[in-house]
């Protein structure tokens, strides 16, 4: 793992634990499987424990229009916060020993990471305008293309 200041993600974290297709329970969506679920492992010093989910996206996002762009995106990250973000049941034994208060917790920020290169438009600032209208739209998900 590299060192806080070199990382891309997880910044946030002294020390995560990153576990992936998590099953995590919601009353309103049911059982789901979080593509990636980080909690922290290190010491909380009082705080909560932090966690934080990503979703992985492969959409063919290149010939789309502004507006079906924009459409998309909010679709998928209100989907994305609907199913692994705000309060999660995680489902998995082996962390609920990272869990003193239960195996609920809150997930402020949901990743929706979408595969980049061929699939992702050309037009940079188009693409820019979308993500901001899309973080904007669904306050919790951060949109990222790899």
């Amino acid at each position: 793992m590299r060192p806080r200041a070199e990382r891309r993600f997880l910044g946030d974290f002294d020390k995560p634990r990153v576990e992936t297709q998590v099953g995590v329970r919601k009353p309103d969506s049911g059982l789901r499987y979080a593509d990636v679920l980080v909690i922290e492992d290190g010491a909380l010093g009082g705080r909560p424990r932090r966690v934080e989910t990503f979703s992985f996206k492969s959409r063919e996002l290149s010939g789309l229009k502004y507006e079906a762009l924009e459409t998309q995106m909010i679709e998928d990250a209100s989907e994305a916060l609907r199913y692994y973000g705000e309060t999660l049941d995680i489902r998995r034994g082996s962390l609920h020993s990272l869990l003193p208060g239960g195996s609920e917790v809150q997930v402020p920020r949901v990743r929706l990471i979408y595969e980049g290169d061929e699939l992702m438009p050309t037009d940079v600032n188009m693409l820019q305008r979308a993500v901001d209208a899309t973080e904007s739209a669904v306050p919790g998900v951060e949109v990222v293309f790899q």
